[in-house]
């Protein structure tokens, strides 16, 4: 029996994490955390029964520990202790922003596998979690759908990659015409369906930056060498070329449940029945246009300077993307004020605790010349 703690429960990876191990027997789930949707933790509890759960958010803390009485309920400051439950198996991080750091780096410093899903953790810690990991025996197994696929494609060899390639399907803000860049719109992802701010990320260009700093991180493979394609259709999600000529791709529906699954049950792949049909798949490959993607090379820039630079960033992106979406800034200025708190960033050693300080402070940062 595998047990397994959900960080991120009731939101977007994590609702489809629940509905994988609902399907899946010889799995536990014995932690399960959530932000301030403590009326579907609540459900959560009844139908499966774990034995601790934490909320995030301080007023839903106080309604779900006066609900939920058949768990032991955890108040926000307390959830690194889901990663030090010795009875825990696998931890889905799926919390949004850098919520879930912490906690990440303490279940690898306690030996445990870590399938992260949200990408804020390795884009500013992916060095130091990567070392925590080698040196305490834990596992980060990749659940973005981009790295899962090369997390796929080098396992097929081990030769060392020439190229590895991360495909875009270039979000709402391909097809803009002359349409206004409205919140409405930018949420219309023409093919996944994920939370809010992902998906202004995907317009912006921060999420597939962000993709290729963890790439780096996670495979250990120069910026140099990480390369971005536009592929609209979603059905490839990532190629591994090497030396000789040859590549290795990844090819499956964009299904987020595929990852999710494949992460759980590692090194096995279990049947889940969402099948290509071949006969009718038509692939398209152009170049990335990252002139329509002002945050893209900003991030990436980010990424190569390293330290705590990719902190900043991260806040100010965490605060643009709030006030965008709530109309206080148009969609154009979440570029300027990003670049411009990332140029204020003070310097400071590259520890945990100082990315995530460097990160509040850009975050006000950014709040105060939005």
């Amino acid at each position: 029996m595998k047990k397994v703690s959900v960080l991120g429960a009731t939101g977007s990876i994590g609702r489809q994490t629940i509905k994988v191990l609902k399907g899946l027997s010889g799995y536990k789930i014995i932690s399960l955390s959530a932000h301030s949707n403590y009326k579907l933790l609540i459900d959560y509890v009844r139908e499966f029964k774990p034995k601790t759960v934490c909320v995030t958010n301080e007023k839903a803390y106080e309604k779900a520990k006066s609900k939920i009485k058949d768990a032991k309920v955890l108040p926000p400051w307390q959830l690194f202790r889901l990663a030090e439950d010795k009875n825990t198996d696998i931890i889905i991080a799926g919390s949004s922003g850098s919520s879930a750091l912490p906690v990440i780096l303490a279940a690898l410093k306690n030996g445990k596998t870590v399938a992260v899903a949200n990408k804020e953790p390795i884009v500013m810690a992916g060095d130091i979690l990567k070392k925590a990991a080698e040196k305490h025996g834990g596992k980060i197994i990749p659940v973005d759908s981009e790295h899962s696929a090369i997390f796929h494609c080098l396992a097929t060899s081990k030769t060392k990659p020439e190229k590895i390639y991360i495909t875009s399907s270039g979000g709402a803000i391909l097809k803009r015409g002359a349409r206004k860049i409205t919140p409405a719109f930018i949420l219309k992802h023409p093919i996944w369906k994920m939370g809010k701010k992902i998906t202004v990320d995907s317009s912006t260009g921060v999420n597939k930056g962000f993709e290729v700093i963890e790439a780096h991180h996670l495979f250990g493979i120069d910026f140099s060498k990480i390369g971005v394609i536009l592929h609209p259709e979603a059905i490839v999600h990532g190629i591994v070329e090497y030396a000789d000529g040859s590549s290795v791709a990844y090819l499956s529906r964009p299904d987020m449940k595929i990852p999710i699954k494949y992460a759980l049950t590692y090194p096995q792949k279990l049947p889940l029945k969402n099948f290509l049909d071949y006969k009718n798949l038509n692939l398209t490959f152009k170049k990335f246009p990252e002139e329509k993607y002002a945050c893209f090379c900003l991030a990436v820039k980010c990424g190569k300077k390293g330290g705590v630079l990719p902190s900043s960033f991260c806040g100010a992106n965490e605060t643009t993307v709030k006030f965008f979406l709530k109309g206080k800034i148009p969609f154009s200025k979440i570029p300027k004020i990003i670049e411009k708190t990332v140029s204020k960033t003070p310097s400071v050693k590259y520890t945990i605790e100082n990315c995530l300080k460097i990160e509040k402070w850009a975050m006000d940062f950014a709040g105060r010349i939005s």
